[in-house]
């Protein structure tokens, strides 16, 4: 929770909001510690500080040394290839990265992750906490020249409740949703003119959490032609009433985007990260699919591209001194992880899956697997939370799953493999099923970690362990589904962490085939708690319950490199995501 602070009494208090202040959290503490303090340091529970400095940097000059140029196109490198550009439908980050050019929410967050109101003129909640009220800007339009309508706001926040762990707590606590699955429930929303009043049957200071996600699923505002089709199926369109619309699609090689000349800047909102003004400098940009990476350095370092997303630490070096070329590391660090899919075995929801999954945890030598990855250990940080560290969170089950051995800086193979004995005593042939690992070899971390985790699982005592090198979009497109793959290399945004409720907090049955009553309890008990002291205790438990019986392993945090041409400007280098908005080319 990352918004500024508030007491259990301030936080059932009216809460009017101009879009310059920042949105009230709920009261637990240490947690709910105001977002721009100094980043928390490593505390003895072996949690990771948040690696760099407390500021975004703006680089390349930003607009200090050049007025600010309209015209041109920027050539931008995305992280791996594009498989959706539904920003409701994948978790890839890519798909979020480039769709919030042409999608806009009615909240985002400044570079401390604080909530500002977008596309609202103010918001309200009523003392008891039950019902919201947000006032859209007048005038604003989608890429095709529809108005935006108030039903196009409620139907798009409900579409994403359907499919976003927090949102699906929402939706349980929704009046009209009784009895009802999440994917038949819908938000409680009703609209007078520009306002739109949400109720809730029980009172949540949540509700700006979920509206201001970062996470690469999105509460995007969409038009019908988009919010109508259920999340999954096919989307070819973009059609949001954001700064840049998109033009064409290639899969595989390309987007483009063009300025939207019918866009309604937030004017007068001082711009930061995500959030205020928005001046259209560019006539648009590219977003290129180059999966080599030592190709999209080339490309770089001969001014054939102008923007790198993520890409591996081994080559940053070889940006080192070029003409014309800036880079560095991003502020607040991803998380390596590795996905169990829970459909069927050896990692499936039996109790012999869970031992099974038990084993790999404790075997995995983290530090292994970021000295393969991402370097030496000054370009990772350790972190034993369940979501990511750098937060004002913390917990002491840090410091018990360490002494017990499931999480361990070098693996305890010793407890993997009596773990592995035991789900092999309840479900013999467990250690003998085909244990596929895919990776995507388009992407930084992922192939390097796939390798370490092949060697472990194999010497823990699966025998039929198999490593499977696809590209991105190939390798989202299989770990979507039921198979065939039974572990995947992936990381997790920082975005992911930025709450308890995030979904690297898994609730509900996911698509990996997870699911975990204890842990959904525990959630919606924090969802409506407003005494600090117990909520803390459900976050600590929360964290217990996720090491009990793992929906994932979580490596440790990095922070990947990001690079630009030096006539790039007005561009935060080490912001959470590349964000292309008030950047021009001189």
């Amino acid at each position: 929770m990352m918004v500024v602070a508030c007491s259990s009494d301030e936080a059932a208090a009216p809460a009017p909001a101009p879009a310059a202040v920042a949105a009230p959290a709920p009261a637990p503490a240490p947690a709910a510690a105001p977002a721009s303090k100094a980043p928390v340091q490593a505390s003895s529970s072996g949690q990771a500080s948040a690696p760099v400095a407390d500021t975004a940097r703006t680089v390349a000059g930003g607009s200090g040394d050049s007025e600010p140029k309209f015209g041109g196109k920027l050539r931008y490198v995305v992280q791996g290839s594009i498989k959706y550009v539904d920003t409701m439908a994948t978790g890839a980050i890519v798909t979020g990265t480039v769709g919030r050019h042409a999608y806009d929410q009615l909240f985002w967050r400044d570079k401390d992750y604080n909530i500002y109101g977008q596309m609202v003129n103010d918001w309200n909640m009523t003392p008891d906490g039950l019902t919201y009220t947000m006032t859209l800007r007048d005038g604003q339009t989608f890429h095709n020249g529809d108005a935006l309508t108030a039903e196009d706001v409620m139907e798009s926040h409900s579409r994403f409740a359907r499919v976003d762990p927090l949102g699906r707590q929402l939706l349980a606590i929704s009046p009209g949703n009784e009895g009802k699955a999440s994917k038949d429930s819908s938000l409680n929303q009703t609209a007078s003119g520009n306002t739109i009043t949400m109720k809730f049957t029980k009172p949540t200071s949540m509700v700006l959490e979920f509206l201001a996600q970062l996470d690469p699923r999105q509460p995007s505002i969409m038009h019908k032609d988009i919010w109508s089709i259920k999340v999954g199926a096919p989307v070819k369109a973009v059609i949001g009433t954001g700064a840049y619309k998109m033009d064409l699609w290639i899969q595989g090689e390309k987007l483009e985007f063009s300025k939207f000349d019918g866009y309604v800047p937030n004017k007068g909102e001082e711009w930061n990260f995500t959030k205020g003004e928005i001046t259209q400098y560019l006539d648009g940009f590219v977003a290129l699919d180059i999966p080599d990476h030592s190709t999209r350095i080339a490309a770089l370092q001969t001014n054939e591209v102008d923007v790198l997303d993520d890409f591996s630490i081994d080559l940053a070096s070889n940006l080192d001194g070029v003409d014309g070329v800036i880079w560095g590391s991003i502020r607040d660090g991803n998380m390596g992880t590795f996905a169990f899919n829970l459909n069927h075995g050896p990692f499936d929801m039996t109790a012999a899956g869970r031992l099974a999954r038990r084993a790999a945890a404790a075997a995995a030598p983290n530090a292994k697997v970021m000295m393969a990855a991402v370097g030496g250990d000054d370009k990772w940080t350790e972190c034993y939370m369940a979501i990511h560290c750098g937060t004002p969170w913390r917990s002491s089950i840090t410091d018990i799953i360490q002494k017990e051995g499931i999480k361990t800086k070098g693996g305890n193979m010793k407890l993997g493999k009596s773990l592995l004995a035991e789900a092999e005593a309840l479900q013999p042939g467990i250690s003998e099923m085909q244990l596929r690992i895919i990776a995507a070899n388009d992407m930084p971390f992922m192939p390097e970690a796939g390798l370490v985790m092949w060697e472990a699982l194999r010497n823990l005592g699966f025998v039929n362990t198999e490593l499977v090198s696809l590209d991105w979009g190939s390798r989202v497109a299989i770990t979507g589904g039921e198979g065939p793959w039974e572990a995947a290399t992936s990381w997790s945004n920082f975005a992911n962490g930025l709450n308890p409720l995030a979904p690297h907090m898994f609730a509900g049955k996911s698509a990996s085939g997870y699911l975990n009553p204890l842990i959904d309890e525990v959630r919606a008990q924090f969802l409506v708690e407003t005494d600090p002291k117990k909520a803390q205790a459900q976050f600590d438990e929360m964290n217990r319950l996720f090491y009990d019986n793992p929906p994932s392993l979580n490596f440790f945090q990095f922070q990947p490199p990001r690079a630009i041409r030096s006539n790039v400007k007005g561009y935060c280098l080490d912001c959470l995501f590349p964000i292309l908005h008030n950047v021009w080319l001189d």
